[in-house]
C-alpha cells in the first residue's frame, strides 16, 4: 500500500469511528455513569387489615355474635421519599440503576363494626426506612431530548423510625362510657367486644414508636416495576413496589407477656381472643419521582 492510500484509509477509519460514536451519543444522550438526586411522593397501605384488631387486643362481633373484626375505610397512607441515585449504562439501551433513598410508608385505618356503629377504632402508622432500590431500566428514545423507560428491580430496607397511633373509640358517644372487660367471650353487656388488655392495654389512646413493638420488623424487602420518561438530565417515574417480608409477623410468641399478665397457655391475642392466625400483612407503595443527574463527565449541566 502506497503512502497516499495508507493515508486515505486511515481517515476513512478515523471517520468511521467518529460515525459511531456520534450515532451512539445520537440514541442515548446519556453518560455511561451518571449521578443524581431523586424526590418522590409516596401513597403506601398494608395488604389486608384483617387481624389488626386481634392483634391490638380487640375482636368485635355483630349482635349474632359473629366475628366481625375490621373495616377499613382509609385506603392510603401518603409519604415522601428522597435521597441518591446513580446509572451505569449496560448497552444502547439498558442500564443498572441503584439508588440510596429515606422513605416513609406505613397504613391509616379508620375502622368500624358492622353491629354498633359507635365501635370505632382508628390506626395511623408512620414508618421511616433507609432503603437501597436496585432497578434494571430500558430505554427507548423518543427525540433528542425525550426517552421511555421502564424498570424492574428490588430493594431493600431498614426501619429507622415511627410513631403508630391506636385510638379506641368505643362507647364515647355513650353516656355513661362504656367500659371494656378483660373477656375473649362477646355479649351485649360489653358491646360485643371481645378485649385483652394484656395486650390492648387500659387507655383508649395509644401510642408507640413502630418498631420497637415485638413482632414488628425492621427489615423490609421486596420488588418494584416503573414506567416513565427522561428529559435531557430529568426523569420522571411511576413506581409500584411490594413487600416480600410482612409489617407484623401475627405468628410471634408473646407467651412470657401472657405469663407475666397470669393467664397460662397463650401465645397470642389471637388464642386469647379465639380467632384464627390469618396471614400476615405486608406493605405496598405507589409512589411518583423525579431525580435529576448530573453530568460530571461532560463539566456541565444538561437542562
Amino acid at each position: 500500500m502506497n503512502k497516499k492510500n495508507y493515508i486515505s484509509a486511515v481517515a476513512i477509519l478515523i471517520l468511521l469511528v467518529c460515525a459511531i460514536e456520534t450515532n451512539a451519543q445520537r440514541r442515548n444522550k446519556a453518560p455511561q455513569t451518571r449521578f443524581g438526586v431523586r424526590v418522590g411522593f409516596n401513597m403506601s397501605d398494608l395488604t389486608s387489615s384483617n387481624g389488626l384488631d386481634v392483634m391490638n387486643g380487640l375482636a368485635f362481633y355483630d349482635k349474632n355474635l359473629n366475628y366481625v373484626g375490621f373495616t377499613d375505610t382509609k385506603p392510603f397512607k401518603y409519604g415522601f421519599s428522597l435521597g441518591f441515585t446513580s446509572q451505569v449504562q449496560l448497552s444502547d439501551s439498558w442500564f443498572l440503576q441503584p439508588s440510596l433513598v429515606f422513605t416513609s410508608k406505613g397504613y391509616k385505618l379508620n375502622t368500624q363494626n358492622l353491629g354498633n356503629e359507635w365501635q370505632d377504632v382508628e390506626i395511623d402508622c408512620q414508618a421511616y426506612y433507609v432503603q437501597l432500590p436496585i432497578d434494571i431500566v430500558w430505554k427507548h428514545e423518543l427525540s433528542n431530548d425525550w426517552r421511555f423507560l421502564t424498570q424492574i428491580g428490588g430493594y431493600i430496607g431498614v426501619g429507622v423510625s415511627g410513631t403508630t397511633y391506636f385510638n379506641d373509640h368505643y362507647g364515647e358517644k355513650e353516656i355513661p362510657r362504656a367500659q371494656h372487660e378483660q373477656t375473649n367471650v362477646p355479649s351485649a353487656s360489653n358491646g360485643y367486644v371481645g378485649y385483652d388488655f394484656s395486650v390492648h392495654g387500659l387507655s383508649t389512646t395509644d401510642y408507640d414508636a413502630t418498631f420497637e413493638n415485638d413482632g414488628t420488623n425492621m427489615i423490609d424487602a421486596g420488588a418494584e416495576l416503573g414506567i416513565g420518561f427522561e428529559y435531557k438530565s430529568f426523569q420522571f417515574m411511576l413506581n409500584y413496589q411490594y413487600s416480600f417480608t410482612p409489617l407484623y409477623n401475627y405468628n410471634y410468641d408473646f407467651s412470657a407477656k401472657y405469663l407475666e399478665a397470669g393467664i397460662n397457655n397463650t401465645s397470642s391475642s389471637f388464642d386469647y381472643l379465639k380467632q384464627k392466625v390469618p396471614s400476615s400483612p405486608t406493605q405496598y407503595v405507589i409512589s411518583l419521582t423525579v431525580s435529576y443527574y448530573f453530568d460530571f463527565f461532560s463539566n456541565r449541566l444538561k437542562w
